[in-house]
């Protein structure tokens, strides 16, 4: 393994989450759609490549599981066909939109997933690094979506918080994990000036949050922070402990109760009409049958949109509540059907080696990293992580901390 030398770059890869938002920022590059965090990393790895001499130690790249979960996506890119129809006709050209997901929601963070694993092992401090840089990127998303609501100027039809993005729960699948980050490190952080700036920042983050009113990303984080309190805080007196589940517990009843006399509120218990709750359980009723009809290889990369709509009414016997879908708002039904059995269980395996750090005693970040994680995976019960772009790259980032 080539040593760590000295030099700005290793420092510049972890603080690149600050870039993950900036997908929003397109262009193109001989003939093809690229991200300005796309042009950046590509520039970025091949520089890694001749600074640390990879051709020399590949070994750098031998992570089996990623490797399988590669071929795994390469496999449901190759079966999907160049053009299909959605059921009003419409062309839909499936291949490209497969090629572009591959490139985007997949190789592009796992390259970078392997340059932030080779800093983070050579030099842990970086890992501190990337977590301040991504709990910026959520603050500057933050004071833009409360922007929103102190001037009322909402960019989503149903005026919730949703920042650059054209969904609330895009900005909170966001920043789900960053509150998460920011409260915990809070709590580690010594009394000084940079604890009051990570308490300033998890609190923007924080309202933000609130106002996306995403209540998938409420419960997720609450989990999340209330495990937290039983195992990472583990060795606090007793009393802090239950002095933080009280308080976890007693904000999460506020933060519901404030939403007790919305019509969002009132849909979250109505699984049978045009709720959200109900669009849910026919999304997942068609997903599972798809699954079942598609068992090994699913569906194929980014063709949900298209299956779901030509095979809704046969699957419910009945229109949908919804005829656009581009998810199946479920994360696992999402791994299932878009890179097959084999992409779910090589990327479950390897998150399953991930979350034990909430287990360990590690005085570092790590366990911090995992609680960030299981927000997402929690949150992916309910929506659909990982598959977008600046969430691709937050979660491959956290599983190079791991």
């Amino acid at each position: 393994m080539p040593t760590l030398r000295g030099g700005i770059f290793p420092r510049l890869i972890a603080m690149m989450p600050l870039l993950f938002p900036l997908y929003l920022i397109r262009g193109s590059a001989f003939g093809f759609p690229v991200t300005l965090p796309e042009v950046i990393l590509g520039f970025s790895f091949l520089y890694f490549i001749y600074r640390e001499r990879a051709w020399e130690t590949p070994r750098i790249f031998l992570v089996w599981p990623v490797i399988i979960f590669v071929a795994a996506a390469v496999l449901s890119t190759v079966i999907v066909p160049q053009l299909s129809y959605f059921v009003d006709g419409t062309e839909f050209h499936g291949f490209a939109k497969a090629l572009g997901i591959l490139k985007g929601w997949i190789l592009a963070p796992i390259l970078y997933f392997f340059m932030a694993r080779f800093y983070f092992q050579e030099k842990p401090s970086l890992i501190e690094t990337s977590l301040r840089a991504l709990l910026l990127s959520g603050t500057l998303l933050s004071i833009y979506a409360l922007y929103q609501v102190w001037t009322g100027d909402f960019s989503t039809p149903d005026l919730r918080a949703s920042g650059p993005f054209e969904s609330a729960n895009y900005l909170a699948l966001y920043l789900g994990p960053i509150f998460v980050y920011g409260v915990l490190s809070s709590i580690k952080e010594e009394d000084g000036f940079e604890k009051i700036l990570l308490i300033f920042a998890t609190l923007i983050c924080g309202g933000a949050l609130f106002f996306t009113k995403s209540y998938a990303s409420w419960i997720a984080v609450s989990v999340s922070l209330l495990i937290s309190f039983l195992l990472f805080l583990r060795k606090q007196a007793p009393h802090f402990r239950l002095a933080g589940i009280f308080v976890i517990l007693l904000v999460l009843c506020a933060v519901f109760y404030s939403q007790a006399d919305t019509e969002k509120f009132k849909q979250f218990f109505d699984f049978t009409n045009r709720s959200s709750s109900g669009v849910r359980v026919q999304i997942y009723t068609i997903a599972w049958d798809l699954i079942k009809q598609h068992p090994f290889l699913g569906i194929g990369l980014g063709q949900f949109e298209q299956v779901y709509q030509t095979q809704a009414v046969s699957i419910l016997g009945t229109a949908p509540f919804e005829w656009v879908m581009l998810h199946p708002h479920n994360l696992y039904f999402a791994l299932w059907l878009n890179t097959g059995l084999l992409g779910l269980a090589s990327l479950g395996y390897f998150i399953w080696n991930a979350i034990k750090w909430i287990f360990e005693d590690d005085s570092k970040q790590r366990p911090v990293a995992a609680m960030m994680l299981l927000v997402i995976l929690i949150h992916g019960i309910f929506d659909t992580p990982v598959f977008k772009n600046d969430l691709a790259f937050e979660f491959w980032l956290l599983l190079a901390m791991l």
